[in-house]
């Protein structure tokens, strides 16, 4: 079975656990695959994939967790202090990501 891949770009992602920010995240299903540079996380891309320019939008962890590869795409997409998107287990489940 083949998972399309979701690539949130040019954006400030906050993976948590005192690791740097990066610019971009990507997941398939409901786990991270990429963190990095928009180069770095496009390379992890296939035909299938969804890519999302957030337009310098926070993407930050929920519940206390951290981003990270193999781990659970669970996260908040944050604009000017609000919260726009909740994604869990890789679906958006409140909200809208940025463009759509």
């Amino acid at each position: 079975m083949t998972h399309e891949y979701t690539l949130l770009v040019c954006g400030t992602v906050v993976p948590g656990g005192g690791r740097p920010n990066v610019s971009a995240i990507a997941w398939a299903a409901d786990v991270v695959i990429a963190l990095g540079s928009v180069d770095q996380v496009r390379a992890a891309s296939r035909g299938d994939s969804h890519v999302v320019d957030v337009g310098g939008a926070f993407v930050e962890p929920i519940d206390d967790a951290t981003l990270e590869v193999g781990g659970p795409a669970d996260l908040s997409v944050r604009i000017g202090g609000r919260v726009v998107a909740v994604v869990r287990g890789g679906r958006v489940v409140e909200g809208a990501l940025p463009g759509h």
